[in-house]
């Protein structure tokens, strides 16, 4: 087991909560040692180490899938991690796994004097946060419609600082995104499917399409989009897109997929989940549309007009996440 840890991360379940804790891993890693920072996450989570920058930051993967396995290894790397480190600075960015890591910290706190802290992405508290949110010292909220008491501290939205993959895209045509959140989403592409079938073949023929399927569905969706539409890409995930590059983008509004695409264009057509946990996507969606004026376009949905505006908006903050560290570091 790793012996010297200052700083812990933990996220998981989606890339919701799993992209935000790498933004903040590989922000940290340039000003404080990587050997000094570990990394907790679950099988979703290992799916995504590969961004992070440093491969000197230590990871600890959890197995969530199998109930035994989850309490034999929280018991074999947690109750070490904590006996051996003093002074831990921890983040829960959110996900299932944060909370007995969160919750074993605050029991070692009799030892080692532990500082909890979590992430909220979305407009409310997710379930872990919940419960989490009694044992924080400090919560950081991205949204600051919330009524913040001492215990929180509003940093922002923030959004995806990766290097992009900039795909020289054909003007000629009309270039179209499908996003469905780090899992995709069988409803969107049900939606876009019907869609295309309506649509004339001369119309068609100008469409460019780069379509998101859920994993388990891929083959079945490729050959229902390759039966009606030619032009078109598929993808699995990219977390690397450079939004710009679109002349539409159809997504979910997750907190993530928000700030990213509107930190780029304002071409855009998001669809909440509505299934989504407390309705946060639709929420979320809400926020924006009464605080962001530009918001009013995305009611109207016209192919033919092409508008690529980088747009920055004051309610996503791109230094949020230093926000976040100048706090913890200071």
């Amino acid at each position: 087991m790793i012996n010297k840890i200052n700083y812990v991360a933990i996220a998981g379940d989606s890339g919701g909560h799993i992209f935000p804790a790498i933004r903040y891993i590989n922000e940290l890693s340039q000003i404080k040692n990587p050997k000094n920072i570990l990394f907790i996450t679950n099988n979703v989570g290992s799916e995504y180490c590969d961004q992070i920058n440093s491969k000197n930051v230590n990871l600890c993967i959890i197995n969530s899938r199998n109930k035994f396995l989850f309490i034999l290894n929280i018991t074999k790397y947690l109750i070490p991690l904590f006996i051996r480190n003093r002074k831990l600075i921890l983040v829960g960015f959110g996900g299932f796994i944060t909370t007995p890591v969160l919750y074993i910290s605050k029991f070692f706190n009799i030892i080692n004097s532990n500082k909890i802290y979590i992430h909220e992405q979305n407009y409310i508290l997710g379930l872990a946060n919940k419960i989490n949110y009694f044992i924080a010292d400090k919560v950081f909220t991205s949204f600051p419609s919330r009524k913040l008491n001492k215990k929180e501290i509003y940093v922002g939205n923030f959004f995806n600082s990766l290097d992009k993959d900039t795909e020289e895209l054909n003007h000629n045509y009309i270039n179209i995104l499908l996003l469905g959140g780090s899992g995709g989403s069988l409803e969107l592409n049900n939606i876009l499917l019907s869609k295309l079938k309506n649509l004339d073949k001369e119309l068609l023929n100008k469409v460019k399409l780069s379509v998101q399927i859920p994993i388990n569905y891929f083959k079945k969706y490729q050959e229902n989009y390759l039966k009606i539409i030619k032009n078109i890409n598929f993808f699995k995930f990219n977390n690397n897109l450079d939004y710009t590059n679109y002349d539409l983008i159809i997504s979910r509004s997750g907190s993530g997929s928000l700030n990213d695409i509107l930190y780029c264009t304002d071409s855009v057509y998001f669809v909440p989940h509505l299934n989504s946990r407390d309705g946060h996507q639709s929420l979320n969606l809400d926020f924006f549309r009464k605080h962001s004026n530009f918001l009013e376009k995305l009611e109207i949905l016209d192919l033919k007009k092409k508008t690529n505006p980088f747009y920055i908006n004051s309610l996503i903050n791109p230094f949020s996440i230093n926000k976040i560290i100048c706090y913890l570091t200071r």
